[in-house]
């Protein structure tokens, strides 16, 4: 029984919808819930939607969206990739030829390809299955659980509940954000309001002052586990500088009558526990006195599609200069090109000359972003080096700030 791939329209749009709940729901009666979602989500429509089928039946489904990247300075067309899925009695079958989750991985990368994509993100499950398909794991994010009787008082009066006259602000700094960040991406107005509507379950706070720019935002839940009420800022939370952050953390800390901890996401390099009363982080379980914890994670994952296209324009540190061939194998071949680095800037063309430095596809994803220096993964064994100074060159795609996206998908 052959697997069909069919990248379908509105008219098979509620098909779409249970193929994802088959694949993901847990129960049935979810689809009606999978149908209004598929419709409500702007980022995706008529021709974006990924069907595989044997005999006709939909056995598996997987989504493409076109989005924004900004790398070092720069924007760059992005392939998110969301709902890859096999309904679940067709996962591991015998006989019937590849597996349905890699058709569709491997069909998404080539769509991408086909229509100019840049650069392919995801969310895995999983990551070790999707590096099979050259995504590399990085964005590393840390949860920290702080017990609000370790905030100290401060200022915080620029925060509020959201208002529907601040969205055009919060639209504009979300897209500040997003450019001045590495590896972010763009967040529409359309997608703004859907979000909106979504964290009605709990509250969308912001940080302005009268009717100037709004400077950060946060949507915040209630949860009750064991007793304890926890303040929890959902994923999406934003600020433009260290004094907005530090309003928003005051704001939580405000809250401590009514809640014993605040949980917030945050980039990995941020040391958060130096904004409290209480800046050590136990070496051992000691409960005997309040202390922050964090839990370090990684989320997004990242295929380079284009190699010339997503390094050239980057920013880079006005001094170093140097030039580095760089071979990328990938499942269609090797893919050479030259970076070089010079006046703050990086410029990229494809090379047919000796390759100085070359890897796998999913490590160099890993080191393009910066999301590790050159030279360490060198170290780690994730790139093979022909002539060592050309490390150094390739070491400057990690200046700056680390990988770090604020949407989800």
């Amino acid at each position: 029984m052959s697997l069909n791939l069919r990248w379908v329209g509105a008219e098979e749009i509620d098909r779409v919808a249970e193929a994802r709940m088959l694949a993901y729901a847990r129960a049935r009666k979810e689809l009606p819930q999978f149908q209004e979602y598929i419709r409500e989500d702007v980022r995706s429509g008529p021709g974006d939607w990924l069907l595989a089928e044997r005999e006709g039946e939909a056995v598996g489904t997987a989504t493409h969206l076109p989005l924004t990247m900004w790398v070092r300075g720069h924007a760059v067309k992005c392939q998110g990739v969301g709902f890859v899925g096999t309904v679940r009695t067709h996962r591991r079958k015998v006989g019937n030829g590849p597996g349905v989750g890699s058709a569709l991985m491997w069909e998404v990368v080539r769509m991408a390809k086909e229509r100019g994509f840049v650069a392919s993100a995801l969310m895995p499950f999983r990551a070790t299955y999707y590096e099979t398909f050259g995504y590399g794991v990085l964005e590393r994010k840390k949860l920290w659980t702080i017990p609000l009787d370790l905030v100290p008082r401060g200022e915080f009066g620029r925060i509020r509940y959201y208002r529907d006259g601040d969205f055009d602000e919060l639209v504009k700094c979300r897209q500040r954000l997003a450019q001045r960040g590495q590896c972010d991406i763009e967040r529409s107005a359309e997608f703004w309001k859907l979000y909106i509507k979504d964290v009605e379950s709990g509250f969308l706070v912001v940080d302005r002052e009268g009717d100037g720019p709004v400077r950060g935002w946060m949507a915040i839940e209630s949860r009750h586990e064991d007793g304890l009420d926890t303040v929890q800022a959902l994923w999406d939370f934003g600020w433009e500088d260290l004094a907005s952050l530090k309003r928003f953390v005051y704001f939580l800390g405000s809250l401590k009558d009514q809640y014993r901890f605040a949980s917030v996401h945050m980039p990995a390099d941020f040391p958060l526990n130096l904004l409290l009363k209480e800046k050590q982080m136990t070496h051992r379980m000691s409960k005997n006195h309040s202390n922050a914890q964090e839990r370090q994670y990684t989320r997004m994952q990242l295929r380079v599609l284009d190699h010339v296209k997503f390094l050239d324009g980057m920013t880079a540190p006005v001094g170093p200069k140097g030039k580095a061939v760089m071979a990328v194998h990938e499942e269609d071949g090797v893919k050479k090109f030259e970076v070089d680095v010079a006046d703050g800037r990086i410029t990229a063309r494809m090379s047919s000359a000796e390759a100085d430095v070359e890897c796998g596809a999913a490590d160099w994803a890993i080191v393009a972003s910066g999301d590790v220096k050159a030279s360490l993964a060198v170290e780690l064994g994730m790139l093979k080096v022909n002539r060592g100074a050309a490390v150094e060159v390739l070491d400057v795609l990690a200046a700056g700030t680390p990988p770090y996206c604020r949407e989800y998908f």
